[in-house]
């Protein structure tokens, strides 16, 4: 695993010992964040305070990508957490259309919309401080 490391050129001129320190602690980080990334994923239930975003489809990765600044075009449906009532809907209308990332739109949209290809999927559970 020492090979995969590459070494600098202060690194080479080190002594042994503080070579050898130096890659322990380059393998401490990297196991450090990979514990967080997995207990992350570990997680189970939301939190109901953030904003939850679940890929349903992701689109066609070769094409275009929402991102801040970006004028979207997006089809929603907004329904009650509580009891799945529909309180807004541009199903069977014509899509929305904002320009992404600058505060026109709740904020659950402008943060859930963005990263998304054309053609993509997601439902976003938006809690009332992204409202």
């Amino acid at each position: 695993m020492d090979a995969a490391i590459p070494k600098s050129r202060s690194e080479s001129s080190m002594a042994p010992s503080e070579s050898a320190k130096k890659k322990e602690k380059i393998s401490e980080e990297a196991t450090v964040e990979y514990k967080a990334i997995s207990t992350s994923v570990e997680k189970q239930t939301p939190d109901p305070d953030e904003l939850n975003v679940d890929d349903l489809c992701m689109g066609n990765p070769n094409g275009k990508k929402a991102g801040p600044g970006k004028r979207v075009t997006v089809h929603y449906t907004g329904k009650l957490h509580e009891n799945g009532k529909i309180f807004d809907s541009t199903v069977g209308k014509s899509p929305y259309k904002f320009r992404l990332g600058v505060g026109k739109v709740i904020k659950g949209l402008d943060v859930g919309v963005n990263g998304m290809y054309v053609g993509g999927k997601r439902k976003l559970t938006i809690p009332p401080a992204f409202g």
